[in-house]
């Protein structure tokens, strides 16, 4: 569940890099934003999440080259992201769904022992 949490929160970061790039536009990016940016590619790339590391790489560069068809790659990365966090959000809601009914199917313990908690 920790690799979960390392992901989200990679996840609002980056939702939060992306929107100040929106706000300030591109043409203002300082060498620390593309720094960050690049740190996510990777970061994004190491959890196997290649697409989303190719959407920043691609926006990383058309910033980096003052490319006209940079806002265009934010966009595209800015629905990848959302796309991808509704896509995790629906497999951790399955794994946890699975995890109620696995353990719904296991025989649970009485909560009292045998003769217990009945009327005196």
């Amino acid at each position: 569940m920790d690799e979960i949490n390392e992901i989200v929160q990679t996840i609002e970061s980056l939702q939060s890099e992306l929107d100040d790039l929106l706000v300030r536009g591109l043409r203002a990016v300082e060498p620390a934003t593309l720094a960050r940016l690049s740190a996510r590619t990777e970061e994004f790339q190491r959890i196997g999440a290649g697409h989303m590391a190719e959407r920043l790489a691609k926006l990383s560069s058309a910033i980096d080259n003052d490319d006209p068809a940079a806002a265009k790659a934010l966009l595209e990365a800015q629905t990848s992201l959302r796309l991808f966090e509704r896509v995790l959000t629906v497999e951790v809601a399955g794994a946890t769904l699975q995890t109620l009914i696995d353990d719904g199917d296991s025989p649970h313990p009485d909560p009292l022992p045998a003769g217990e908690g009945e009327g005196r």
